[in-house]
């Protein structure tokens, strides 16, 4: 599939979100361990993606490296995850951004009169505590099941566009875990009630863990916004697809609750935040519209 402006936007947007990182880095290097490590992976990202761009530019024909220009972006939503971990973790870097948990169960204290998770303390089983894990893991396949459906049947724009606006989705909760680190009620909040599962539960939990390393990414959800966005862009290009994700979005967003890593508060901004992006979209759509019907108007 040969590159489309989406690709590029895709590419801007990651390269503004390194320079953030890099500025970041910078200005509260005093502040940040092992600052020099960071900010040298943070030019390296650039540097691999400028490479990758111009050297695609330069032999438009090779198939390997179209194929490359269309999925490489995807890993590096994962380093961009991780090097935010690095700068805002405050155990590592101590007294520097620390967790605002207590403005988020304060938020849900004023909407619900309680903790959230506490009251879902009443409804526990393993069966569902079991079911509600699995759920919550398919969060990082939904998106990447839709994409590889979308490219393998060659449907070029819908592919670029839906990878653009999932990694806008991504970087745009990035931002958020900067203004408002917090670690979940799963470690803030006092629960009577364990969660116990039944099969491999605690397991997946514990990956989930490992592999996010206790960040500080609660607010805004990222386990709602961007399951939401990949909910719309199935409807908008398989929906048959959609039907099949509806009720797993459902699922996935009670669990953020109900297994503790999220509070409410936090579903409310992801869901906004997915809301936002979408209605920019079609606000952008629409714009195209009028004018390429003005243009053959006129």
């Amino acid at each position: 599939m040969r590159p489309s402006k989406y690709n590029r936007l895709a590419e801007c947007a990651f390269l503004l979100y390194l320079a953030f990182l890099a500025v970041f880095t910078l200005i509260f290097r005093n502040k940040i361990a092992a600052w020099e490590t960071i900010f040298f992976s943070e030019a390296l990202a650039a540097i691999v993606i400028v490479a990758v761009v111009r050297l695609q530019q330069a032999r438009p024909e090779a198939g390997g490296l179209l194929l490359l220009r269309n999925w490489f972006l995807l890993p590096f939503i994962l380093y961009g995850y991780r090097v935010q971990n690095f700068l805002i973790d405050c155990g590592r870097n101590p007294g520097f951004l620390p967790d605002r948990d207590s403005w988020l169960i304060a938020a849900d204290r004023f909407l619900f009169g309680t903790d959230p998770t506490v009251w879902l303390q009443r409804i526990t089983s393993p069966w569902l505590t079991e079911l509600l894990q699995w759920i919550y893991a398919t969060d990082y396949f939904l998106p990447l099941v839709l994409v590889l459906i979308l490219y393998l049947r060659k449907r070029r724009l819908p592919f670029q566009k839906s990878v653009f606006i999932l990694i806008t989705g991504y970087l745009l909760s990035y931002f958020g875990y900067f203004l408002i680190p917090a670690i979940g009620p799963r470690f803030t909040i006092a629960h009577s009630v364990p969660l116990p599962g039944v099969f491999i539960r605690e397991k997946l939990r514990d990956l989930i863990y490992c592999l996010e390393a206790c960040p500080r990414d609660c607010f805004p959800s990222g386990h709602t916004e961007i399951p939401l966005l990949t909910l719309w862009l199935a409807h908008r290009y398989q929906r048959k697809l959609f039907w099949i994700y509806l009720p797993i979005v459902i699922g996935m967003l009670f669990s953020t609750v109900y297994l503790r890593f999220h509070y409410v508060i936090d579903i409310i901004a992801g869901a906004a935040l997915a809301g936002g992006i979408i209605l920019v979209t079609r606000f952008m759509e629409s714009r195209k519209r009028k004018r390429t019907l003005n243009d053959k108007a006129s």
